[in-house]
């Protein structure tokens, strides 16, 4: 739904939509493969996703002190894009598991290689759920930044947190116009 917000505040939420892209790409399209191509190892999987859960912590931080700080558009969207940074932690959340899986099933192998081979065949299937949830939030982000840019709200988000009546009003008036 369409909002009459000045460009400042347009401004200010686009900014939660761009931290969170900014976190994409940094930590996982820079930070991963230039992990791996140092060849770091383990640690190739911590330093991106230790900069990304400060980011995605920051986000959260951010979206909570904008709570009564800021107007009820802004604040939506820092909700909007914390939500979605939980779609990201659950892509982590499940490559854990598949490296811990991998983990438990290497170290009831006795011979040195087949754990070496076992551990690098659950790490790439690791990675999987992460690249799949970071293709899927760079799309979701790619639309909120032209959604906020427009003045745009998501309707399911206006379900979840209704906007105050002065802006309420601003939408009868934007549809009054769209018919003229």
């Amino acid at each position: 739904m369409f909002f009459q917000v000045s460009k400042t505040e347009r401004k200010k939420a686009k900014t939660a939509h761009e931290v969170f892209m900014l976190n994409l790409v940094i930590s996982h399209l820079f930070m991963a493969p230039a992990s791996i191509a140092l060849q770091i190892g383990v640690m190739g999987f911590l330093i991106p996703l230790v900069f990304s859960l400060s980011i995605i912590a920051f986000i959260s931080w951010r979206s909570k002190q904008l709570a009564n700080q800021s107007s009820w558009f802004v604040h939506t969207h820092w909700r909007l894009a914390a939500k979605r940074t939980r779609l990201l932690l659950i892509a982590y959340v499940i490559s854990a598991g598949i490296i811990a899986i991998g983990f438990f099933v290497a170290a009831n192998t006795d011979v040195k290689t087949t754990q070496d081979i076992m551990l690098t065949i659950f790490s790439r299937l690791a990675v999987v759920p992460v690249l799949i949830m970071v293709m899927i939030c760079f799309v979701l982000e790619s639309g909120s930044i032209y959604q906020t840019t427009r003045g745009e709200v998501p309707d399911n988000c206006i379900k979840h947190f209704p906007a105050p009546e002065e802006l309420q009003s601003s939408i009868e008036i934007l549809i009054d116009q769209k018919e003229d």
